[in-house]
């Protein structure tokens, strides 16, 4: 008998796609799951990026900052340098979030990984020109996400991962996953997070129903509303790799799809959430793809979305 996942496993395995795991959850249960290898917690890359996000509108819907906050508000570097840059006196949480610090290329280019005194992001994000009005152009800046994870350590009291292990993983009926800091105790936020495909799909469940888990509210439905609409065009994001699915717009930490409607938490070698509310379905992907990543994503598209 034909399953929901026979024709994605046969597509994975004609193309020679390194995916290790796939849940496709829909009307809030696993409907379909198939393990190339044994489940255990991966390295999500920058879907970690979409949990920062998460922490970020939980913190403001319990009032330590705005959207509209400026940046001069929390860090002495942008108090310093906007009374000479326009931009940086401008800059916002909003910004941050959509990926529209004004930033011409991703500061985190210039560290050096293989010393760790050299990873003050901070820094290396505050030393970057701002070439743009902030909120007025897309570049992929995996520093204006280091920046929300230090704000919520910043304006909580408590760093990222522990700021969300009670708000979200435990209720979830997670353990509290590894999460990747820098040298100076930070979590990474655009990178760093380790969960299972399992765990990672029940992630994006919540977000598919509004920031609600089992009828509690865990995240303000109207950041998730905000966060997973389009803030900011990417027409001009043409990287290598880049399909239509890369060209729809940005929200807050979160891609939208060309899939009406549909958006998704995306991280290097094929680290996937897609997003189906038309189907009431959550499609996640833990994978190790090291060439072609997006057809990972693309096997939704070709093998699944016809079958929910």
């Amino acid at each position: 008998m034909k399953t929901l996942l026979d024709d994605l496993v046969a597509s994975v395995r004609r193309q020679q796609l390194q995916v290790r795991n796939v849940v496709v959850r829909q009307g809030g249960d696993v409907i379909g799951k198939h393990d190339f290898e044994e489940e255990q917690p991966a390295l999500l890359y920058s879907v970690s990026k979409t949990f920062t996000s998460m922490a970020v509108g939980i913190a403001i819907g319990e009032g330590a900052f705005r959207l509209d906050s400026r940046l001069t508000e929390f860090f002495p570097e942008a108090a310093q340098l906007a009374a000479r840059d326009e931009h940086v006196a401008a800059l916002t949480v909003h910004d941050l979030l959509c990926m529209g610090s004004g930033h011409a290329e991703c500061p985190v280019t210039k560290a050096d990984w293989s010393e760790g005194r050299s990873w003050d992001i901070e820094r290396l994000f505050f030393g970057e020109p701002f070439v743009y009005a902030p909120g007025t152009r897309f570049t992929y800046d995996n520093s204006a996400t280091y920046l929300l994870s230090k704000l919520i350590g910043l304006t909580t009291g408590v760093p990222l991962d522990e700021y969300l292990d009670p708000r979200v993983f435990r209720k979830l009926g997670i353990p509290k996953p590894r999460w990747d800091t820098c040298p100076k105790g930070v979590p990474q936020g655009f990178s760093g997070l380790h969960l299972t495909a399992e765990h990672l799909s029940r992630f994006g469940q919540l977000i598919l129903d509004q920031g609600r888990w089992k009828g509690e509210a865990l995240i303000p439905s109207g950041y998730i509303e905000q966060a997973t609409s389009v803030r900011i065009a990417t027409s001009d994001f043409d990287p290598p790799f880049a399909t239509d699915d890369h060209h729809q717009g940005y929200g807050y930490q979160v891609w939208m799809n060309a899939y009406p409607g549909s958006c998704r938490m995306d991280g290097l070698y094929g680290q996937y959430v897609v997003l189906l509310p038309d189907r009431n379905a959550v499609v996640t992907f833990v994978s190790a793809e090291p060439h072609r990543m997006t057809a990972v994503l693309e096997l939704t598209w070709t093998t699944l979305l016809d079958k929910l």
